[in-house]
């Protein structure tokens, strides 16, 4: 068995144990703290359900579920329990989608009302048009509504429905998004279905519970309330580590479920998390405490930094870290994570963006208010760079047109591979292939600024890659998904990343595949470092979904604030605390915060006074330049 399975049980894993021991099964949450080893109670939990019911689930051909937010997460728990066939770990489209897949018809009823609801609206948007609606707005309208109508009519002779990335309704393919809408209306409109579910997992448990999606929360809940008794659901997770938006945060309890806390921290410095628990003081219901090891109750450093919000920050952070090399016990801040130094944590992806060269990419997906998409980007798997990723910037980085590298690809991914085996012209297509990728290199290299729209529409145009149909729709209006409907953001999305240079890609992948010296608390929960900077910049980050000033108590709350924060509804000031939590909690020796501050003098007495300020030492740009 894996090393987390063998690690000794806290109060929290005994407490899951009688839960799950029970006759009558009930359901229960568990609120772990970063660095609490959450996935280590998960997997115990799996573990302990093979082991003690193994007999019984094979005899009624059951299983044990667990669903997380990741296919990475998934491999890693699927493995710990030496890859179990009891347990079925997977993502929540993938658990979801497992589901729904058998009922086609009532699947088709679903697109069927879905695709009316979305004519509806639209031709409402258009009868209600006021005098100040632009003519594009107009045109874009009626196309949709003509594609919709298309749509309508073609997927009506749809027998049999696929999941893919993106959809395409005409041609029988559910998306992403689809899957989320789809599964949870199903459950809650049909109770044999729920019953099913419960029948076929009297066990499901979810991670990363605060980031999953409430529809699918609540679909869940459903069967757990109908399956009397016979199903146990349980919910994995840390409301102070909630990161999207999306996300359903604090999960309730329904009556005769079981609350479960998981209180220690085996990670961090006994400095280092008293700054965790300053932060998570007032936005968490959990203090954390050391765990058992006595090595991770000594030592530890933390050190706040207040600079000035000035043109010179990418030199002052270097400055920051030189200092540190000379004035920290811990040493080697100015090496990179990878090489035994630092990692450096900043708020938003545009402050990494700018350092490394993909500044008009991070635009492209940040400035059209597509949502999304946006969270796609930085976590390195928004639909529109796919093609990119696995196909494209392989290709143009591959040593010559007919390396070893290049044939695997096209024969993996190209259509034209694809055509030439139906045809037996397998030979004609290598050919045909090498050309094309010679074409394809030379773009690149010939053109410093060659756009990413060129690029794509070349590769398409020579069936190396296969388009998800959203972009297929884009590219190719008239095409075979020319019936897919794109909103108005994404379709801004698009129209800015075409004209991005494709020199700014391998920059972007650098970042979001970890191989820089910078991420942000979005990238990295889950992960941990001996050194940790965490980057508190609100004028740089542009983001006022988050205000670093508002949470140090540096700028006023705003209305909007005051009024969510009066209605219970999360606001700038939550969200922020939660990212800072997620940020510093990263650290297991030393921390060092470094703020950008419009008025050094204030912020420097604020900070000093606070809860946090008090635990760490403040060091200003006197005494860097000492």
């Amino acid at each position: 068995m894996n090393s987390r399975v063998g690690k000794p049980d806290t109060a929290a894993d005994e407490e899951i144990q009688e839960v799950l021991d029970r006759a009558t099964l009930t359901g229960f949450t568990v609120v772990a703290g970063a660095g609490s080893g959450k996935t280590t109670s998960l997997v115990k939990a799996l573990a302990h359900i093979t082991r003690t019911r193994g007999r019984q689930l094979k005899s009624k051909t059951q299983r044990v579920a667990c669903i997380t937010y990741t296919e990475v997460a998934a491999r890693e728990i699927h493995g710990d329990i030496d890859n179990d066939p009891l347990a079925s770990v997977s993502t929540i489209h993938s658990f979801l989608w497992g589901l729904a897949r058998p009922f086609q018809r009532d699947i088709s009823l679903w697109a069927e009302d879905e695709t009316k609801r979305k004519i509806t609206e639209l031709t409402r948007k258009i009868d209600t048009y006021t005098s100040g609606i632009q003519q594009k707005t107009k045109g874009k309208d009626a196309e949709d509504l003509a594609r919709l109508i298309r749509q309508a009519e073609e997927q009506r002779t749809v027998t049999h429905w696929t999941y893919g990335i993106g959809g395409d309704f005409s041609k029988g393919i559910l998306g992403h998004t689809d899957i989320i809408q789809l599964v949870p209306s199903m459950i809650h409109g049909h109770k044999l279905l729920a019953l099913l579910i419960a029948r076929q997992y009297p066990y499901i448990f979810v991670d990363e519970s605060q980031d999953t999606f409430p529809q699918v929360v609540e679909c869940l809940k459903r069967v757990a309330s109908i399956s009397s008794g016979k199903m146990c659901l349980g919910f994995f997770g840390d409301p102070m580590q909630q990161i999207y938006l999306q996300g359903a945060g604090k999960i309730t309890t329904e009556p005769g479920w079981v609350s479960i806390n998981k209180p220690e921290n085996f990670r961090s410095s006994l400095r280092v998390l008293k700054c965790v628990n300053a932060v998570r003081k007032e936005g968490g219901e959990v203090e954390q405490v050391p765990g058992p090891s006595i090595e991770k109750r000594q030592g530890g450093e933390a050190y706040f930094f207040i600079l000035p919000a000035n043109d010179q920050r990418t030199e002052s952070l270097e400055h920051v870290r030189v200092w540190l090399d000379k004035h920290s016990a811990a040493g080697n801040w100015t090496r990179s994570d990878a090489n035994g130094g630092c990692k450096v944590l900043m708020i938003v992806h545009r402050m990494a963006a700018q350092r490394l060269g993909f500044a008009e990419l991070y635009s492209a997906f940040h400035d059209h208010k597509s949502g999304s998409l946006s969270q796609a980007f930085d976590e390195g798997s928004a639909w529109p760079l796919a093609p990119f990723r696995d196909v494209i910037l392989p290709l143009c980085t591959a040593i010559g047109p007919t390396s070893p590298e290049v044939l695997s690809l096209l024969r993996d991914q190209s259509p034209l591979f694809e055509q030439a085996r139906a045809s037996r012209q397998i030979r004609q297509a290598m050919e045909y292939g090498r050309i094309a990728v010679t074409e394809l290199q030379s773009l690149t290299t010939d053109d410093d600024c060659v756009t990413l729209g060129s690029l794509l529409r070349f590769a398409a145009d020579k069936h190396l890659v296969q388009l998800d149909p959203r972009l297929a729709s884009y590219l190719y209006p008239e095409g075979e998904h020319g019936n897919v409907v794109l909103g108005e953001a994404a379709t801004a999305v698009l129209e800015a990343m075409m004209e991005c240079p494709f020199n700014q890609l391998p920059g972007y992948y650098r970042y979001v595949n970890a191989e820089s010296p910078y991420s942000t608390q979005h990238g990295t929960k889950g992960a941990e470092f001996d050194r940790v900077v965490v980057v508190l910049d609100d004028e740089e980050g542009r983001f006022n979904l988050y205000s670093y000033e508002k949470l140090l108590g540096l700028q006023s709350p705003s209305k909007t604030d005051l009024q969510n924060q009066a209605e219970g509804k999360d606001s700038a000031i939550d969200r922020t605390r939660r990212l800072f939590y997620v940020c510093v909690s990263r650290a297991k020796e030393s921390l060092a915060v470094v703020l950008f501050a419009r008025d050094v003098d204030t912020a420097v007495g604020i900070v000093g006074d606070s809860r946090l300020g008090k635990l760490m030492k403040i060091v200003t740009i006197d005494d860097l330049n000492d």
